[in-house]
C-alpha cells in the first residue's frame, strides 16, 4: 500500500508491549489517530482507512459494511485513554534522543526535542 499517509507507530517504540486489540487493521501498527466503523467497532488509523477508502473501496476491509471519511465513529474514551498513557521513543530515538513520554505528549516534546533535524539556511546548503 503506498505510503503518502501516515501509518501507525511501530510497537518496538513503546516501553512494554501494547495489546493487540489497539493495533490497527490495516498497517497493524499501533493505532494513531484512531477511528473506527460505526457498526462493528474495527479499529484503524485515521491515515490507513482513510487511504483504503480512497484507493481500494468504500468499506470496512474487516465486515465490508458500508463506510465513509464522514462516517467514522470516534474510538471510545478507554481506548484513547489507554494509548495516551502508553509510553513511546521519541521520533528522533535514532538521532540520539532517549526520552520516553507518554503518547499523549509526544507532539510536544518532538516539537521541543533538542534533536530534531534542522534546514540549513544558508546559500549551499544541499538541504
Amino acid at each position: 500500500m503506498a505510503s503518502n499517509y501516515q501509518l501507525g507507530y511501530d510497537d518496538e517504540r513503546f516501553e512494554s508491549m501494547v495489546d493487540q486489540n489497539f493495533h490497527c487493521l490495516i498497517c497493524y501498527n499501533v493505532l494513531k489517530d484512531p477511528v473506527m466503523c460505526r457498526r462493528n467497532q474495527h479499529y484503524f488509523c485515521r491515515g490507513c482507512i482513510t487511504e483504503h477508502l480512497r484507493t481500494n473501496s468504500h468499506t470496512c476491509p474487516t465486515c465490508a459494511d458500508e463506510l465513509s471519511v464522514e462516517t467514522f465513529a470516534e474510538v471510545p474514551r478507554i481506548v484513547k485513554n489507554y494509548l495516551d498513557e502508553r509510553k513511546i521513543r521519541c521520533d528522533h530515538y535514532d538521532r540520539g534522543c532517549r526520552e520516553l513520554v507518554q503518547l499523549q505528549n509526544l507532539k510536544r516534546h518532538v516539537a521541543e526535542c533538542g534533536f530534531t533535524p534542522v534546514v540549513c539556511g544558508n546559500q549551499g546548503c544541499e538541504s
